[in-house]
């Protein structure tokens, strides 16, 4: 069995202005099937509440139109490099 190894990849942070809008962007994307994970927010994104929705830069769009047409508000969405585990 090959041991998993860790490189950085490009990903998708939305950083939130409250916590209720980062749990609430998790359960829309949750109960919808959208990709994504919440985290806590990289240090390189400058805003939110501490948490942030990671998902690969490809969603970019999808996810912007599903939380504008929920009305949650977002403060930041950037991409940048993030360590992933590679198996």
């Amino acid at each position: 069995m090959s041991a998993a190894r860790r490189e950085k990849r490009p990903a998708l942070v939305i950083a939130f202005p409250t916590t209720a809008a980062a749990m609430a962007c998790e359960d829309l994307c949750e109960t919808g099937g959208l990709p994504g994970r919440t985290i806590p927010l990289p240090g390189e994104v400058a805003a939110g509440c501490g948490l942030a929705w990671k998902a690969a830069p490809e969603d970019e769009e999808t996810l912007r139109s599903v939380l504008d047409a929920a009305g949650i508000p977002y403060e930041r969405m950037a991409v940048i490099e993030m360590w992933e585990v590679v198996r």
